[in-house]
């Protein structure tokens, strides 16, 4: 059975701003390429309903990243007024995420896969 790791991040969300931008990093040395599953929604939802996540202007719930690798997020908080849950699911390996909050620039968050 694959070994499920789960990490969640809270992001705040910029007054006024319908989206948010996660850039995820690859972090391992070698050669593996990491595969995840996302998830983002409203903190105080009782729902937890998902918010949409984009690449390159494709909704997406997935990420391959390659050694080294990194790509930038788009993700949906128009409904959103203070922070959003980022979950990123890895089905095997890896111990975890890292995340940044940034307050300056166009990049809201940086989560770096260990």
């Amino acid at each position: 059975m694959s070994k499920k790791n789960v990490s969640r991040s809270s992001i705040p969300v910029k007054k006024g701003k319908t989206e948010m931008l996660v850039k995820i990093i690859n972090g391992s040395i070698g050669k593996e390429t990491r595969k995840l599953q996302m998830n983002a929604y409203d903190k105080d939802s009782e729902q937890k309903e998902s918010l949409p996540i984009y690449l390159n202007d494709k909704r997406t719930y997935t990420a391959t990243l390659k050694p080294g690798g990194e790509q930038i997020y788009k993700i949906d908080v128009s409904g959103v007024n203070k922070k959003v849950v980022f979950e990123a699911i890895q089905m095997k390996g890896g111990s975890g995420l890292s995340v940044k909050s940034k307050n300056s620039g166009t990049i809201n968050a940086e989560i770096k896969i260990k």
